[in-house]
C-alpha cells in the first residue's frame, strides 16, 4: 500500500519520485528520486501524515540540520529541505550500498582487514562529530552502510545531540527509545550524561559484531541483555574467534567498558590502531563493484582523520612558551604525586596544542605522547599503554625506518610490556579498567 505521496510526484519542479517507496523507517517514508536540475539520483525522506504531530516534525527537521552540520565524506550529504502537501521532507545523497546488518547476514564475520577499514572510517566520522560536540547515540550495524566503492557511511542522526546548543540538544522522547539495546552504552541505559565516548561504545559493539557475526550482548530477553551490559565485564571477540589479533581484541574490549573513563579518550586512538590494518582488502562479491586496489585507495581517502589540532578551540590554539613550561611542570607534579591518569590527559592535551603550533613532526609532540602512553603502566593499564606505544612505533617507523634507534627501543619496550601483562593476574591486566 502506497503512502501519502504517489510515484512520479515532482517536488519543487526538481525532484521526481521513483516508482515506489524504498522503506518505511521511523517517522515516515524513504523514496528514490531524480534531481532534474543537477541530473543525479537522490533520496527523499518524508514525515508521514500519521506521524506528523508537532514534536515529530520538529525532530525530523532537527535530524536534517544535524546531519548537514557534520560535513564529512562518511556522512550522506543533505541537499535540500522542503515541504510537500504540508509534510516536511529532506533530500539526501543516495548511497549505493548495503547496511552492515545486511552485509553480516550475507557474508558472516568479515575479514580483519575489512573490519579495520570500516572501523577506521567510522572513527573518522566520530572524531569529526566530536569537534562540533555532536554525539550520535545510535551507532550500530544497521546505521552504517558500506557503499560499492568500500566507503563506510554513518546514517540516522535522529537521536543525536550537540552539547550546549539549545537548537539541537533538546528532544522530546515520547514513545521513542533512546538507543538500541545491545549497542547503546550503559550510561544511556541508566539515563546518565552522554558524550563522545558513548559513540565509542556503539562502535565497539559494532566491531564485535563484524568480527564474530554476533552482537556482544545477546541475552534471551531485553532485560537479560541490559543486565549483562551493565553488570558483567565486557566480552572479548577472541572468545568467539581466536584468530583476531591481540591489539584488536584489546581495543574492542576497552571500547565496551562499562565506565566511559575506561574507554579510549577519543576516536583518534581507535583510528590509529585500525588504519594500518586496513591493507590487502579481499573482494566482497556482490557488494563491491570497483577493483580491490580502487576500493583500498578510496577507503584510505574517506577514512582520513581530521588534524587533531582542530579539536582545540580558538581560545586555546596558541600556547605561549611560558604556559607550556608551566603546564609541563604541572603534568610532572601530577605524575610524581601518583595522579597518573590526570598526568596522561595533560600530556595528551599539550601534544595536541603543540602540534597545532609546530606540526605533527615536531619532536616534542612525539615525546608528550610517549609520556602519556607510559603513564598508564603504573595504573596496570597495559593494554592501553601498549596500543598507544604501538601507534607511536608505527608513526616513527614510517618516518625513520626499521633500524632507527627509537624504533628499536620502542619495540623492546612494547615486548617487555606485553610480557609483563601476561604475568599479571587477569583482574589487573585484563579487567574492564585495564585497557584505558
Amino acid at each position: 500500500m502506497l503512502g501519502f505521496v504517489v510515484p512520479g510526484t515532482s517536488l519543487k519542479d526538481r525532484y521526481r519520485l521513483g516508482r515506489f517507496p524504498l522503506a518505511h523507517k521511523g517517522m515516515g517514508e524513504v523514496w528514490s528520486a531524480h534531481d532534474a536540475l543537477l541530473d543525479r539520483p537522490v533520496i527523499v525522506k518524508f514525515v508521514s501524515p500519521a506521524m506528523s504531530d508537532r514534536d515529530v516534525v520538529r525532530r525530523f527537521r532537527r535530524e536534517a540540520l544535524l546531519t548537514a552540520r557534520l560535513d564529512h565524506p562518511g556522512v550522506p550529504a543533505v541537499y535540500d529541505l522542503g515541504e510537500h502537501a504540508g509534510q516536511p521532507y529532506v533530500v539526501l545523497q543516495k548511497i549505493d550500498g548495503i547496511t552492515l546488518t545486511d552485509l553480516l547476514a550475507e557474508q558472516g564475520p568479515l575479514p580483519i582487514s575489512w573490519v579495520a577499514a570500516i572501523g577506521a572510517q567510522v572513527s573518522s566520522v566520530l572524531l569529526a562529530a566530536q569537534q562540533i560536540h555532536l554525539v550520535h547515540r545510535d551507532i550500530k550495524p544497521s546505521n552504517i552502510m558500506l557503499d560499492t566503492h568500500g566507503a563506510a557511511k554513518v546514517l540516522d542522526f535522529g537521536l543525536a545531540v550537540i552539547r550546549d546548543d539549545e537548537r539541537y540538544s533538546k528532544i522530546t522522547q515520547t514513545g521513542q527509545s533512546m538507543g538500541t539495546v545491545g549497542y547503546m552504552s550503559p550510561e544511556q541505559i541508566l539515563g546518565e550524561h552522554t558524550d563522545h565516548r558513548t559513540d565509542l561504545y556503539g562502535l565497539g559493539a559494532t566491531l564485535f559484531d563484524l568480527l564474530t557475526g554476533h552482537p556482544p550482548f545477546d541475552g534471551v530477553t531485553t532485560m537479560t541483555t541490559v543486565r549483562h551490559q551493565i553488570a558483567d565485564p565486557p566480552p572479548r571477540p577472541t572468545q568467539r574467534r581466536p584468530d583476531i589479533p591481540r591489539a584488536v581484541d584489546d581495543l574492542v574490549h576497552s571500547l565496551l567498558a562499562v565506565d566511559p573513563d575506561d574507554r579510549p579518550d577519543t576516536a583518534a586512538e581507535v583510528y590509529a590502531l585500525l588504519a594500518p590494518l586496513a591493507r590487502e582488502l579481499p573482494p566482497i562479491p556482490g557488494v563491491l563493484t570497483d577493483t580491490v586496489e580502487a576500493v583500498q585507495a578510496y577507503a584510505a581517502i574517506v577514512g582520513r582523520v581530521p588534524r587533531p589540532a582542530l579539536l582545540t578551540s580558538p581560545t586555546t590554539s596558541a600556547l605561549a612558551a611560558s604556559d607550556l613550561e608551566q603546564s609541563l611542570e604541572e603534568a610532572e607534579h601530577l605524575h610524581a604525586a601518583g595522579e597518573f591518569r590526570a598526568a596522561a590527559r595533560r600530556w595528551r592535551h599539550l601534544a595536541t596544542q603543540h602540534e597545532q603550533l609546530h606540526g605533527e613532526n615536531h619532536p616534542l609532540v612525539f615525546d608528550l605522547r610517549l609520556r602519556a602512553a607510559r603513564a598508564h603502566i603504573p595504573l596496570g593499564e597495559h593494554g592501553r599503554a601498549s596500543r598507544q606505544l604501538d601507534a607511536l612505533l608505527q608513526e616513527r617507523l614510517r618516518a625513520a625506518g626499521p633500524e632507527d634507534a627509537v624504533v628499536l627501543a620502542l619495540r623492546r619496550e612494547i615486548a617487555h610490556l606485553m610480557a609483563q601483562r601476561q604475568r599479571l593476574p587477569r583482574s589487573r591486566s585484563d579487567g574492564p579498567a585495564a585497557d584505558r
